[in-house]
């Protein structure tokens, strides 16, 4: 919702954009895959963008709302197991991993980050949760905010 009103609000910025949304857990997948929320859930979501965005259910009796079509098209699922091997297609230009490095060993950690930023775009954002703080002497990586770095180009 905020990179489509981005775009709608600044259409000469030619914002164009993707989503890959992984998990190793296929039923999670299928869940996210159907897009439908509890009307409690979305409670947060402003009333602009619930109705720009959220379709009602056609059953009234259902308490739920449906991400639109046009959002939905924008993502692309995928099962990913962070502890095999993995290559995207092209590089990305963020990267979200919150909270997921702390179950690993350090070495684990270490390798795993490392492929994160290898699939980075030069100075993609690599986003992790905000007990995960990464050594930026370790790492082809610069500190923008709490949690959220940005890759160094190699020169």
């Amino acid at each position: 919702m905020v990179l489509e009103e981005y775009r709608r609000t600044h259409p000469t910025a030619r914002l164009n954009y993707e989503i890959l949304a992984t998990d190793i857990d296929t039923s999670v997948l299928n869940t996210a895959k159907t897009a439908i929320y509890s009307r409690e859930e979305v409670i947060p979501v402003s009333d602009i963008l619930q109705k720009r965005y959220l379709l009602r259910s056609k059953d009234p009796h259902k308490n739920e709302v449906r991400i639109a079509p046009e959002l939905r098209s924008k993502i692309q699922f995928q099962q990913l197991n962070l502890m095999s091997k993995f290559k995207f297609e092209k590089p990305i230009d963020i990267i979200f991993c919150r909270n997921v490095i702390i179950y690993f060993d350090r070495e684990t950690q270490h390798r795993l980050i490392m492929r994160l930023i290898n699939a980075l775009s030069d100075d993609g954002y690599l986003l992790m949760g905000h007990s995960e703080v990464l050594d930026t002497r370790e790492f082809p990586i610069e500190s923008i905010a709490p949690a959220v770095y940005r890759k160094r180009r190699m020169i």
